[in-house]
């Protein structure tokens, strides 16, 4: 939707062809035109211009409706009702609606009713809506997860020193224990694991896999204990654990615009976000 922190005439146009548009998605009904460029030639020649134009098929064929936006400050009177038939009886337009700000005068609702012209209420929320929350829960969203968390897992590391002796390095210290080759390059033994995970991660799952790097006359650092050390052997395997989750996600917004149609005697709220849901509480009353 616009910008809906500045309403003024255009926004309410293209808030009421919004709101037509997505109750109409369920009924067939198209927008074919909105605004200052939707015009429609009549019977008698005369261009007629109209707020918001739709189309609607059903079993009798296809027919249009023209509806005219009035945000004004005062109530619609029945010339506005009388302006919006003459274009109907020009034109192939079969049915009309007007959407108004501020209501509309008793000869005005009598002439619509008798017309067949329906009207519509659509304002801001007010003073004398206390009975709407300002927030409303409007659904809940469940999403089911379906996800399969990978977990490279070293079961042992072993190192071998210069006379083919066997190190027992104990994986809990990776962050303590340092590795200084030859060349001079010093990293800790996390380091060299996350190398050996990332080689396990490409690994069939549950499958032991071990893996030998050499260190020829490298030094195995712990505190200030030094072992000269020529390679490290690595064993592990890849996990894999299958998780579902249900997620609820409650969508939760606040009521900006209330929709009274008022022949067909039915209430919607509009929300700051866009969602148009039917307030069946304060059409009960």
């Amino acid at each position: 939707m616009e910008d809906q922190n500045k309403l003024d005439w255009k926004t309410y146009e293209f808030i009421t062809k919004y709101i037509y548009e997505t109750l109409g998605k369920e009924y067939n009904i198209n927008i074919e035109g909105y605004g200052n460029n939707c015009k429609i030639k009549g019977n008698s020649g005369v261009t007629h211009q109209v707020d918001v134009l739709t189309s609607e098929t059903d079993n009798t064929g296809t027919y249009r409706t023209a509806i005219e936006c009035k945000y004004w400050n005062k109530k619609v009177t029945k010339e506005t009702v009388m302006k919006l038939l003459s274009i109907i009886n020009d034109t192939d337009i079969k049915r009309g609606i007007i959407v108004s700000k501020s209501g509309y005068t008793a000869d005005a609702q009598q002439f619509a009713k008798y017309n067949k012209i329906l009207i519509v209420h659509l304002r801001e929320t007010g003073k004398e809506d206390k009975e709407l929350q300002k927030e409303l829960h409007f659904f809940d969203v469940i999403v089911n997860i379906k996800m399969n968390i990978r977990r490279p897992e070293v079961t042992n590391i072993i190192a071998k020193d210069l006379d083919d002796n066997l190190i027992k390095v104990n994986e809990n210290y990776q962050y303590h224990i340092f590795i200084e080759q030859v060349n001079g390059k010093r990293t800790r033994l996390f380091d060299e694991i996350m190398v050996f995970k990332e080689y396990l991660d490409k690994q069939k799952p549950f499958v032991t896999v071990t893996k030998t790097y050499d260190y020829e006359n490298s030094n195995l650092r712990f505190q200030n204990n030094i072992q000269k050390i020529k390679s490290i052997t690595y064993t592990g395997l890849l996990t894999v654990q299958d998780k579902n989750q249900n997620k609820t996600f409650s969508i939760i917004d606040k009521v900006w615009l209330i929709m009274e149609k008022i022949f067909e005697e039915q209430t919607f709220v509009i929300s700051e976000g866009g969602l148009i849901v039917q307030n069946l509480d304060k059409k009960s009353n």
